[in-house]
């Protein structure tokens, strides 16, 4: 790792709550690298979100609610985990950012008055809450979710891992068949720059035979599939 002052292991091995409670700083240099094209695209060439005042649940270290920043009104970073939201609120006083503010809390209860907001967003966060979610939207409301599409954990290494991810077929189709939300695939590609970053980051998080075909076949990029779920509310 970069930094010389701490002691990492070699992975993690899909421990993502040990990376938002420990590893923050990792999550955030895992997340930097750049996607092409990059996921907020994906959402703002669909949806028009100028002037609107935003929820974004998990926001972590706040990339995708700073994103959201460059077209909402204002944004309500939301996140659960202390050590997550001190490195996104550093990053909003160092860019001086004044219409994105974070705040303790989660999905199932969002720190923010009845039909507060236009639109709820979900950057891998999921939804956990949909009458939560529905409480604080006005009318008519938004609710935009990316995740990672079903059978695509890991990007286009997904079989390489072979780490079973039935969650995210189970977690689309309650979307879906349940609450009526349309959705879309749609694919980026991350480049992490060298062997090093990859592993360092990517394997990190994703384990032991991810860096080891890393370091094989000198891969750099990840090609991530996504799905986007959407429903307006009347």
């Amino acid at each position: 790792m970069e930094s010389s002052d701490r002691n990492y292991p070699e992975t993690i091995e899909h421990r993502w709550d040990i990376l938002y409670q420990e590893y923050p700083e990792v999550y955030e240099r895992f997340s930097a690298f750049p996607y092409s094209p990059p996921w907020i695209n994906l959402v703002t060439d669909r949806f028009d979100l100028r002037g609107k005042e935003i929820v974004d649940n998990g926001a972590g270290t706040g990339r995708s609610a700073i994103a959201l920043a460059a077209h909402a009104r204002h944004v309500f970073a939301v996140e659960p985990a202390e050590s997550m939201r001190l490195v996104g609120e550093a990053r909003v006083r160092e860019m001086r950012l004044t219409n994105v503010s974070f705040h303790q809390g989660s999905g199932e209860a969002l720190p923010l008055p009845d039909h507060a907001v236009d639109v709820f967003t979900g950057f891998t966060a999921g939804l956990q809450s949909f009458p939560e979610a529905a409480r604080v939207l006005r009318r008519p409301g938004l609710i935009v979710l990316v995740d990672i599409a079903p059978d695509h954990y890991g990007g286009d290494l997904n079989a390489v891992l072979a780490h079973p991810t039935p969650e995210l077929q189970r977690y689309s189709d309650w979307l879906v068949h349940e609450l009526g939300f349309a959705f879309e695939d749609r694919e980026s590609i991350q480049e992490y720059g060298s062997t090093q970053n990859i592993v360092e980051t990517y394997g990190f998080i994703f384990g032991r035979k991810a860096i080891e075909y890393l370091r094989r076949t000198g891969q750099t990029s990840i090609r991530w599939t996504l799905r986007i779920h959407s429903l307006e509310l009347l």
